[in-house]
């Protein structure tokens, strides 16, 4: 995996013949000799085969022989990135699939060229952010209201202090952390969490008794836990997670 910041992607796609960007997925097709050294080392072979790219959902389908590079990590403003190199052994047909984002690409590349794709991984440091259409109708489907202190980028999963706290509502265990999917929250004292909701793929959680939240996210790619923001001050709090 390389380093953040040693890769210059401007320079490596300043002749891209052909440019894809949607839903935090890039793809370039640029001549192979601009690249380098990132294709020098040892890379995974294919042939005529399906791959799945490392710690993401999107899928390669490949009917041809070649070499796949990377898992480099670059940053891009705000965004830190994952970076993968493919190269073909002779003109060949790249499909790339990525079912919840509804893509479904398909590109030549000649056995000059390569292909460049790069995914978005976790946004750093602070924007602006505004709640959901779907967290503001749980809210009012629970008859609650509050203000929004965390989102990430794709609105995976969505913070909100609570004004109009509904107490009664909240008895069970104590617990100092909450595990779903690639999310953790960490507390910093023990508080009481309850499932209110858990239709859809979505959930939303009742939290109070604490004073801050520390968010955590696993990231298959990078192989690690990062802590992307905390939430401080004693109230009450929704959570939801889409």
């Amino acid at each position: 995996m390389g380093s953040i910041n040693t890769i210059h992607v401007e320079e490596l796609t300043r002749n891209y013949r052909l440019c894809y960007d949607k839903a935090g997925l890039t793809i370039y097709i640029v001549p192979r000799k601009d690249l380098g050294s990132l294709i020098m080392g040892n890379g995974l072979r294919f042939s005529n085969e399906d791959i799945q790219l490392y710690g993401t959902k999107i899928i390669l389908y490949m009917p041809c022989t070649g070499t796949i590079y990377g898992r480099y990590l670059v940053q891009i403003n705000n965004e830190l990135r994952g970076l993968y190199v493919l190269t073909a052994d002779e003109d060949c047909e790249v499909i790339t699939q990525w079912n919840d984002q509804g893509i479904n690409l398909k590109l030549r590349l000649v056995g000059s060229e390569s292909l460049i794709i790069i995914v978005r991984l976790m946004r750093i440091g602070k924007r602006r952010i505004k709640p959901s259409n779907y967290a503001l109708r749980i809210m009012k489907a629970l008859g609650l209201s509050g203000r929004l202190l965390y989102a990430d980028a794709n609105h995976e999963i969505q913070i909100f202090r609570i004004d109009n706290w509904l107490g009664a509502w909240i008895t069970g265990p104590c617990v100092s952390e909450v595990s779903m999917g690639p999310w953790s929250l960490v507390f910093d004292k023990c508080g009481i969490a309850i499932n209110v909701m858990d239709t859809n793929g979505t959930q939303a959680l009742l939290i109070n008794g604490i004073n801050t939240i520390v968010i955590k996210r696993h990231y298959p790619s990078l192989g690690k836990w990062y802590e992307l923001n905390k939430v401080i001050g004693p109230g009450n709090y929704l959570v939801v997670l889409n």
